[in-house]
């Protein structure tokens, strides 16, 4: 796993054009990930950016300025609850909080997930001033948009979606095509990933043999984390899953996350 940035730019790329495009920023405690794309081609990403470069932009200051037709941002809760949507009430959502355990510092948001789910989540209220200037900008939960890219997949029942990045791991499972199971976890090394993967497993009665991993974010198939899964689970993959049209040189598992925000503003269009 790796801290540098990855970029990539095409020579399509002409912010004097930034109104037809739109900028998706998936954005944590300390670091943010962008794109900028028109309508479903990649112009332009980079990760692991300082949250200081959106608070006072320098090295980005034209792509975190240019006037965009929609920005779609991400942002990472510090914690959140599930809960159905037909009991949910938008008038007690300070109710819900009460399950969050929020502090003097963060803020509560609401949204719907699925046709069943509504996600209630807390931000460290750093992210929202350090966002507040982006014009014509749509704020989410920042795996939104790679829940909804799974779920409109069809996913198996044995099926076990993995996000990781930056220490955090999101763990994600369907079954008869419905949200049975999201959570995220901290993890320091490969024995606590694969022990919250096999948590997992046994939550859902899915025996680690029949389990197929199927993991996107910050992981290669050549490295530790993932050849260590494979010794405990009956499948370990690569999600190939694509939703923007990509350059062969990115592979789709590494930007899914990010690239599936565009799920989000796209929803918001139709």
């Amino acid at each position: 796993m790796s801290e540098h940035i990855h970029h990539y730019t095409s020579d399509d790329l002409s912010l004097t054009q930034a109104h037809s495009y739109t900028l998706l920023l998936q954005v944590d405690e300390n670091r943010f990930s962008y794109a900028v794309i028109d309508g479903k081609q990649l112009l332009d990403w980079a990760e692991n950016h300082p949250v200081d470069e959106l608070r006072d932009p320098k090295q980005l200051r034209d792509i975190l300025t240019a006037n965009y037709k929609q920005v779609v941002t991400g942002l990472h809760g510090t914690g959140f609850t599930l809960l159905p949507s037909s009991l949910f009430d938008t008038e007690r959502v300070a109710d819900a909080a009460r399950l969050l355990d929020v502090s003097d510092d963060e803020e509560v948001s609401a949204e719907v997930l699925d046709n069943q789910n509504i996600i209630v989540y807390k931000i460290n209220e750093a992210l929202t001033r350090a966002t507040k200037d982006l014009d014509n900008q749509k704020t989410v939960y920042s795996n939104a948009g790679w829940i909804k890219a799974i779920a409109d997949a069809r996913p198996a029942d044995a099926d076990i979606y993995l996000d990781m990045g930056n220490g955090m791991v999101s763990i994600l499972n369907f079954k008869d095509t419905r949200l049975r199971f999201y959570n995220t976890f901290k993890f320091n090394n490969h024995e606590e990933l694969a022990y919250f993967c096999a948590l997992v497993c046994s939550e859902l009665a899915i025996k680690p043999e029949d389990a197929r991993l199927i993991i996107s974010g910050d992981i290669n198939d050549t490295d530790g984390y993932f050849t260590y899964l494979q010794g405990f689970f009956g499948e370990v993959t690569l999600n190939a899953l694509q939703v923007l049209n990509l350059p062969q040189n990115i592979p789709s598992h590494k930007i899914l996350a990010l690239a599936a925000l565009s799920l989000c503003a796209l929803s918001e269009e139709n």
